[in-house]
C-alpha cells in the first residue's frame, strides 16, 4: 500500500491552487507528472476515457448566453461524475501542458474578473478544488481513514465557530504591542529555525486576529505566546497582549 500516492497528489494540486499564475506551467507539468506515476490514477483515467469523448464533455460543459447588451458570457460546468470530472481537468491540463490551450485566453473565456490573477482564483475554486476532491477520493482505497469524512466533518465542527468582535483600538493596541517585540527580535542573532518560527507565529496570530474565530485565536496566540517566552525582553509586552485580548480568548 502506497500511501504516499495520496500525499504526492494533494500537495501537487495545491501547489497548482495555491500557486501564482506566472508559475502555471511549472504547477500543472507537476500535476501531470503525478497522476502519470500513480497506477490507480491512471487506470481510472484510462477506463473513463474509453467511454467519454474529451471534445464532446468540452462541449457539453461550455455553457454561454447573451447579456442584455448583446455581450456573450461563457462558464465552465464540470461533468458531475466523479471519473468523468477527473478525466476532464486531466485534459484540460494537458492541453494547457503541451501548447494547444492558451491558459489566459481560457480564463478570459470563462472567467470575468478585473484581473487574470482574480480569474485564476476563481478557475481554482471551480475547477482545480473539485479535481483535487476526485482523485483524493478515487485513491482513498489506498488509505482509507486518512480522507474519513467522519473525522474531517469533525475536525469541521471542532474549528467552526462564530466570529466574535474585537474593538478596532484593541486590535490596534495588540498590533503595537507586536511591531514593538518584532522590533526587539529583529535585533537578536537567531538561527534559521528561530526566525521561522517567529515569523510564522506571528503571521499565524496577525491573521487570527483578522479572521476572528475564537478557535483559531486561541490556538495562535498560544504558538506566539509559547515561542516568544524565551526571549525575556518580551514578557511585558506579552503581559500586554494578554490583558488587551482577556475576555476575548
Amino acid at each position: 500500500m502506497n500511501t504516499n500516492e495520496i500525499a504526492y497528489f494533494t500537495d501537487s494540486v495545491n501547489t497548482l491552487i495555491e500557486g501564482k499564475l506566472i508559475l502555471i506551467d511549472k504547477h500543472i507539468a507537476q500535476v501531470l507528472k503525478c497522476v502519470a506515476s500513480s497506477k490507480v490514477l491512471c487506470q481510472t483515467l484510462s477506463e473513463t476515457l474509453q467511454t467519454m469523448s474529451y471534445a464532446t464533455e468540452f462541449s457539453r460543459a461550455r455553457v454561454t448566453w447573451t447579456r442584455s447588451d448583446g455581450v456573450v458570457e461563457s462558464r465552465m460546468k464540470l461533468p458531475q461524475d466523479r471519473n468523468r470530472l477527473f478525466a476532464f481537468v486531466v485534459c484540460l491540463l494537458t492541453e494547457v501542458d503541451s501548447g494547444r490551450r492558451n491558459i489566459l485566453d481560457f480564463l478570459k473565456e470563462y472567467y470575468n474578473e478585473p484581473s487574470d490573477d482574480l480569474n485564476y482564483v476563481k478557475f481554482a475554486e471551480q475547477v482545480l478544488k473539485p479535481f483535487k476532491k476526485a482523485g483524493e477520493t478515487i485513491l482513498s482505497t489506498l488509505d482509507p481513514q486518512s480522507l474519513n469524512v467522519e473525522y474531517v466533518e469533525q475536525a469541521e465542527r471542532f474549528f467552526s465557530a462564530e466570529k466574535i468582535y474585537i474593538e478596532t483600538v484593541v486590535l490596534e493596541q495588540v498590533l503595537l504591542e507586536m511591531e514593538q517585540i518584532r522590533v526587539f527580535v529583529s535585533s537578536l542573532t537567531l538561527s534559521h529555525g528561530e526566525e521561522y518560527e517567529f515569523i510564522t507565529v506571528s503571521e499565524y496570530l496577525v491573521n487570527a486576529l483578522y479572521l476572528k474565530n475564537p478557535k483559531i485565536l486561541q490556538i495562535a496566540y498560544l504558538a506566539y505566546k509559547n515561542t516568544l517566552l524565551r526571549y525575556n525582553d518580551t514578557v511585558i509586552h506579552l503581559q500586554k497582549i494578554a490583558e488587551l485580548l482577556n475576555g476575548i480568548l
